[in-house]
């Protein structure tokens, strides 16, 4: 018999409204980290983390999905979407019981931006003076590079 609820798992599914939209996306990037001398228990060689996987949707009102297995053993995983048009999430574990191995973990990078910056970006590009505004209020480590750049290039 047929049980639609068997295989279900909780999913954090959100939109990132505030990314700035990439034309073909932005990249997330996932790499598993296993200690040395740590070995995965049988049965979990191919899929130690099945926790972290990523849930992507076609729209951003769900349609179809995918299930994009995160943790590669001895791969880097690199998944690309527009995190503001496509409905996605991790799921959740199982259970609230520890089911990580010790010594095993996941990087996950997320290289994303935000609209402020696209719109601060094109402000600044297209009038100069902004620019000027703005630098005093940028912390004293960030204005001394910038002053360092701005020598080498000459500007």
């Amino acid at each position: 018999r047929f049980n639609p609820r068997r295989g279900l798992q909780l999913c954090a599914l959100h939109l990132d409204f505030d990314d700035a939209h990439r034309l073909h996306g932005c990249p997330l990037i996932y790499a598993l980290h296993l200690e040395e001398g740590v070995e995965l228990p049988q049965g979990q060689e191919a899929r130690p983390m099945p926790h972290s996987d990523l849930i992507v949707f076609e729209r951003g009102d769900g349609g179809r999905c995918v299930r994009v297995q995160t943790a590669c053993p001895h791969h880097v995983c690199v998944v690309i979407f527009c995190s503001d048009e496509h409905l996605h999430g991790n799921v959740f574990p199982d259970s609230l019981e520890p089911s990580v191995t010790p010594g095993l973990a996941l990087l996950r990078l997320v290289p994303y931006a935000r609209k402020g910056i696209d719109a601060f970006s094109r402000a600044v590009e297209h009038d100069g003076a902004l620019w000027e505004r703005a630098v005093p209020l940028l912390d004293s480590r960030l204005r001394e590079r910038w002053a360092a750049r701005a020598k080498r290039d000459g500007v």
